[in-house]
């Protein structure tokens, strides 16, 4: 198999160790930024959301693609085009199927035939555009890319193809070669190459007129027929076989192509997006040990695509704080801020660029969300209960050095239950090495958690005005009833 190796390095295979789930990615909006990246091109959608649920957790693999993506978003139009003539042939890959699975070795040979006829013309597409003057890629994946496509398609191999291909045309009849086996059935059958191939027709018609070993089949005669065919069928079935497999290499190595470009297509298009917008671009920085996060005006991406406007950015430095605890007033960007982070780090993992000036986060295992369920409107048992069985779901998922992310949990109870409920989760958490960031607006809760972690709420200014910025801060003594009353302007 010829290997792509944009996203995964030599030696390190395409792992489909799920990181995230459909649900989590739901909850963290990751459908807009699917959507920016695919621009209507619902490859690259799938191929998005394949890569997003399947994010690597090898810190080699995340900066290979870094370095790849870099490269790629300096040569926008070679990716583009790259892929253009990728797509064309991986289109084919269904019909490629259809033609290994044909029953008769001669109609398999004539389909595989007719596909590698259609595939030459892109393999040669694509090895004169990696040799244009407009390829000074540096990073390690494009130019191994360009280094495989010039090793295996270059011109003298691309010519003898074409020649296979017009002796597979048998032109010039069809010269079989066996052995007389057993019982006088004939055994290892071969096609050879035809003694007419390159001769005049005068000389054709000697080496047929002058065969006294020639052997003529009465037209009547159904079993020399029969027996005929059975002869070619199975000469042809070992060269049948061996076109088919070489059809399925190419085939495989175009779609392998086509699902790699089109993730690097998307990443360009995304940023195209955020450019538009004037949002910040960084490339993060993934650590390996312990829990970091720290940013410098990291935004909601989905906020600034909806609203078509820059969001406000917000800044954070932590090493090995856990869990994080948010609380306070309503509306103030909680569940806004919780989205940029989880979007963040899992932007970063598959090798992405992040809306931050800087950003830095540690490698997770895993990612997973508990969000509000739309009223449960599948209720089982009673609202507490099947919330406790979703958080014990999602709470199973979860992998030592994995991430979860909770925005107001347990509001099915009171504020003294789910606090003692919620404690006693989030410390088995916490033994297992399962990070912990949760949004709640029970003061008690708060307090709890802020004892071994982090707390964080939504700057209020004087006035009463949020400025949607979280920062630091000890948790809340009481609940929020005062400022709910005078944003309604008492009574």
């Amino acid at each position: 198999m010829i290997g792509v190796h944009l996203l995964w390095p030599p030696g390190c295979p395409d792992s489909k160790t799920i990181f995230t789930d459909a649900r989590s990615l739901t909850d963290i909006g990751i459908e807009m930024i699917i959507d920016a990246m695919a621009d209507g091109d619902p490859d690259i959608a799938s191929v998005a959301n394949d890569l997003f649920i399947h994010a690597p957790t090898d810190s080699t693999v995340i900066r290979w693609r870094q370095e790849v993506l870099i490269d790629a978003l300096a040569h926008p139009q070679l990716i583009r085009d790259l892929d253009s003539i990728a797509r064309h042939s991986a289109v084919l890959e269904r019909r490629s199927s259809y033609a290994t699975r044909q029953q008769a070795p001669f109609s398999q040979l004539l389909r595989s035939r007719e596909l590698l006829s259609l595939l030459i013309g892109d393999l040669e597409a694509l090895a004169k555009r990696v040799r244009e003057p407009d390829n000074d890629v540096s990073s390690k994946g494009l130019k191994l890319l360009i280094a495989t496509i010039n090793d295996n398609f270059n011109d003298e191999y691309l010519q003898s193809l074409q020649a296979e291909l017009q002796l597979l045309r048998f032109e010039n009849g069809m010269v079989t070669r066996a052995t007389l086996g057993a019982g006088n059935l004939t055994s290892d059958e071969l096609i050879v190459e035809s003694p007419f191939q390159g001769r005049g027709w005068r000389d054709r018609l000697h080496l047929v007129l002058g065969d006294d070993n020639r052997i003529e089949i009465a037209p009547r005669d159904q079993a020399g027929g029969e027996t005929l065919r059975e002869l070619r069928n199975l000469a042809l079935s070992q060269i049948g076989t061996i076109v088919a497999h070489g059809l399925g290499t190419v085939i495989s190595f175009f779609v392998t192509l086509h699902h790699e470009l089109a993730w690097l297509v998307g990443a360009i298009n995304l940023r195209s997006q955020f450019e538009q917008l004037d949002l910040p671009i960084c490339m993060p920085e993934p650590a390996a040990d312990g829990w970091h996060l720290g940013f410098h005006g990291l935004c909601e991406p989905t906020l600034g695509l909806r609203t078509r406007a820059r969001p406000i950015t917000n800044n954070l430095a932590l090493d090995d704080s856990s869990p994080i605890v948010l609380s306070g007033a309503n509306s103030g960007g909680k569940t806004t801020w919780l989205q940029s982070v989880a979007l963040g780090i899992l932007m970063m993992q598959t090798g992405l660029f992040v809306t931050a000036d800087e950003f830095r986060a540690t490698i997770r295992t895993n990612l997973r969300t508990f969000f509000p369920d739309d009223e449960d409107r599948e209720l089982q048992h009673g609202r507490l209960d099947d919330e406790l069985i979703r958080l014990a779901a999602t709470i199973t998922e979860l992998q030592e050095d994995g991430l979860v992310l909770l925005n107001e949990p347990l509001t099915s109870t009171n504020e003294i239950e789910a606090s003692e409920i919620a404690t006693a989760v989030f410390r088995d958490l916490d033994k297992r090495g399962v990070t912990v960031i949760v949004v709640t607006h029970y003061p008690t809760l708060a307090r709890e958690l802020a004892t071994s972690g982090l707390s964080l709420e939504p700057e209020i200014l004087g006035d009463g005005v949020r400025s949607y910025r979280i920062e630091p801060s000890p948790p809340p003594k009481n609940s929020s009833a005062m400022d709910i009353y005078r944003r309604l302007g008492g009574w």
